[in-house]
């Protein structure tokens, strides 16, 4: 219980110096371990709201209305702006829904969110979370065509809102192979374990951005899911460490930095040191 108390005491202390809202929730799978700061608090979730997306993508195939090896047409009218790549290639082209999901957590594509959002549905979408006592989740718009005139001049949250709580236990339900079904649940981690952007929860950590390509075996490693806009960050994720497993979500809101997806941002910074501390005593 002491060194609990004083790995709080540390993130409260790394808390104190930035200018916004923060948030953490942290699970220690091994070891029972629970940290909680303004952990109830909803704040814009951003791209991070994208894993309660595909977890209804699987639930719906478990339920038996798709199949991941579905072929989907993305149109012109589909490519939406923002994060991706999907707006970049000509359309019109043919996917699997494995590809939409994939590169919407991958590379947080906002087509395939699109696409994926407007197919299940956002109210399918918030009333599984509720069932799962995921209250504080709240996917409120689908990117669809008027999507970005439909926010201008909005907050971020016009988009999405979470707590620290909610995605934590969110993907602590995965870790456990407990999100749908084991196979599902493995299935979300390595789609998860496959995020280009790590550079958060990620910053001080001994991971290897390419484990496959270099053949080196990574202290840890980490299945996340990250969102940016403005003056919000939030990042959420599975830590396999040598020492034990722990689910982590810091978010980082309302910041007076106005620097865009940069990595010096202090609310990136702020995601980098809490994740540190944790590793620190729990890795």
């Amino acid at each position: 219980m002491t060194e609990l108390t004083d790995l709080r005491s540390k993130v409260l202390g790394i808390i104190d110096d930035f200018s916004g809202t923060a948030s953490v929730s942290a699970n220690n799978l091994t070891t029972g371990e629970v940290l909680s700061i303004n952990e109830k608090k909803v704040l814009p979730a951003l791209s991070a709201i994208k894993i309660g997306i595909m977890a209804e993508l699987f639930f719906q195939i478990h339920e038996g209305e798709y199949n991941l090896l579905d072929r989907v047409k993305i149109d012109a009218s589909d490519l939406r702006g923002g994060t991706g790549v999907f707006r970049e290639m000509e359309t019109p082209f043919e996917v699997t829904l494995k590809d939409i999901c994939m590169m919407m957590i991958v590379v947080s594509d906002n087509t395939c969110t699109w696409k994926l959002s407007s197919m299940l549905g956002i109210d399918s979408i918030n009333k599984r979370m509720r069932s799962l006592g995921l209250n504080e989740y709240s996917l409120n718009h689908d990117l669809g065509p008027t999507a970005f005139d439909d926010m201008q001049g909005k907050d971020v949250n016009a988009y999405s809102e979470c707590s620290a709580r909610d995605f934590t236990n969110l993907v602590t339900l995965m870790a456990k192979g407990e999100l749908v079904s084991k196979e599902s649940s493995d299935a979300m981690l390595d789609i998860m374990g496959r995020c280009q952007h790590i550079e958060w929860l990620g910053r001080y950590l001994p991971l290897d951005q390419f484990p496959a390509e270099s053949g080196v075996e990574p202290k840890v490693k980490m299945y996340n899911k990250l969102g940016a806009y403005l003056h919000a960050r939030c990042d959420t994720g599975l830590i396999k460490s040598e020492n034990s497993d722990y689910v982590i979500t810091v978010f980082a809101s309302y910041s007076k930095d106005k620097s865009l997806l940069l990595c010096p941002h202090e609310g990136s910074r702020l995601i980098g040191e809490i994740s540190k501390a944790v590793y620190d005593f729990w890795g």
